[in-house]
Parts: C-alpha cells; structure tokens; sequence
C-alpha cells in the first residue's frame, strides 16, 4: 500500500496504518538520531517521540513532504530541545569529565569538589534566591527572562541577584558550610 493512504487511514484514525509505517520507518529515524546523538537509550527515547508527535501533528503533514524527511525534522528538533536542556548540560558535564579523567584526574577531582561546595553554599540561600543563582549561572538566562520564569518584576530579580551574590559572598568569606538552610 502506497504511503499516502496509510497517512490517509492514520487520519481516520487507523491503527494498523500507523503500525506499518512506524514498522517501515522506525530503523531509519532510529539510525539517524543514533548516529546524531550517539547515545543508544536518548535515541531510542527520541525516535519514540517522533512517532508521538508524528500522531499528535499528524493533521499538519504536508503529503507533498517526503515522510522520511518530515521525520527527520522532528528528530532534529526533539535533539534539539534535548540538548538544550538540563539533561543535556549533565550528560554533557560527564563527557567533559570523561575527557578530563584521560587528561588529567587532579582537575577533574577539583572541578567536582569546587562545584559541590558551591552548591552546598547556594543551598544555604533562600528559595527564590537559590533559584535566581541557579538560573542566572548554570542556565545562562537573562534576567527578564527569569524575571517571567518567577513571576516578578525584573528590578525585583536584579536587586534579589545583588543579595544572593551578597549573601554567597558572606558565607564563602566565613568558610562555614553549615548544613541547615540560612535564608537571607
């Protein structure tokens, strides 16, 4: 059966349809998110979304679009937004450390060691100020748009910025990492 009407009878609501196009495409979307991403378990996760969105948009397929590429254009965006976020930046930290382990286990051990104590003084902040710092620092966000994110104006978020660097500085200077939470 040509692939237009299995498109067709997957509009209608057709299960068996969408079952043999996912049967016909699945190995190529899978090889190519394998093959963009390098991780096994991401690409199977991704290429399991590609055929979610696929059902999901399906009315927004254009039948003049090559399936397959249609495909791989939601494959590109899913990988996309993968990597932009958190988990990304964790898996991405790991590799990094992988590549440093080879180079040089010192830095790597420091690395580590200067980040968890960083965090263990910004866990001693408030929750909005935590959430600033967090945001600001380990997300790259601007402050409008962390100002949007917690709902405050954005003269609000700066001037809690300024307390939160503050407030770090104090407890760093102190050298006393105290394991119940100081709220500034």
């Amino acid at each position: 059966m040509n692939r237009r009407k299995l498109i067709l009878q997957i509009k209608n609501g057709n299960q068996e349809a969408l079952e043999t196009i996912i049967t016909e495409m699945y190995p190529q979307v899978y090889a190519f998110l394998y093959r963009k991403m390098k991780q096994n378990d991401r690409a199977k996760d991704i290429t399991q979304e590609v055929f979610l969105k696929f059902v999901e948009n399906i009315d927004q397929y254009n039948e003049e679009d090559k399936l397959l590429n249609y495909l791989f254009r939601i494959g590109i965006n899913l990988a996309n937004n993968y990597y932009k976020s958190l988990n990304y930046l964790d898996d991405r930290e790991l590799d990094e450390s992988r590549i440093i382990i080879e180079e040089d286990p010192h830095a790597i051990v420091m690395k580590k060691a200067n980040h968890d104590i960083m965090m263990r003084y910004i866990s001693q902040l408030s929750e909005i100020s935590r959430e600033i710092i967090i945001l600001r620092y380990y997300h790259e966000m601007k402050f409008k748009d962390i100002a949007d994110i917690l709902k405050i104006p954005e003269s609000t978020a700066k001037s809690r910025h300024r307390q939160a660097l503050m407030k770090l500085e104090e407890l760093m200077k102190g050298g006393v990492l105290d394991e119940r939470k100081s709220e500034i």
